[in-house]
């Protein structure tokens, strides 16, 4: 695995991945607004050199947020997760994050489960905060200390 930073020339990758993995992706003009300075980004590859997860982040003063993460269905269950949560961790810790934030979907088990097991803490719930369609799920807040 090699990860490296994130850029504008591989957002139609990243839509890929994006919309094979999540039931509700994000859209083309989410990935071109997170290339601002305060954003950072990253991009992890397989041992062939593809493209197969990335994350986005935002780092204000001392608190960091993670706002998406994202391995291709076919990777995901080999680390790859893990592996970019924790380079996100660390790189934040290196750009003078404290404390860092994020929101899950509720339905989202997985992804709850490997927060955890990284050491965040739910610290809260948006009622219905992702809504698409007829469809309605609670965010869950976490957060961990760094």
């Amino acid at each position: 695995m090699k990860i490296e930073l994130l850029s504008p020339y591989d957002i139609p990758r990243l839509i890929e991945i994006e919309q094979q993995a999540n039931p509700y992706p994000w859209q083309q003009s989410a990935f071109d607004s997170s290339f601002a300075d305060s954003y950072f980004s990253y991009k992890l590859f397989d041992d062939n050199g593809e493209i197969q997860g990335f994350y986005f982040a935002q780092l204000i003063l001392e608190q960091l947020e993670l706002f998406n993460i994202c391995v291709a269905p076919a990777m995901q269950g080999k680390g790859y997760g893990k592996a970019l949560l924790q380079h996100f961790l660390q790189e934040g810790a290196s750009r003078g994050a404290t404390e860092v934030f994020l929101e899950v979907r509720s339905t989202n088990h997985n992804a709850i489960a490997l927060y955890e097991k990284c050491g965040f803490s739910k610290t809260g719930v948006r009622k219905n905060y992702y809504v698409a369609g007829d469809s309605k799920a609670d965010a869950v807040l976490m957060a961990i200390v760094l």
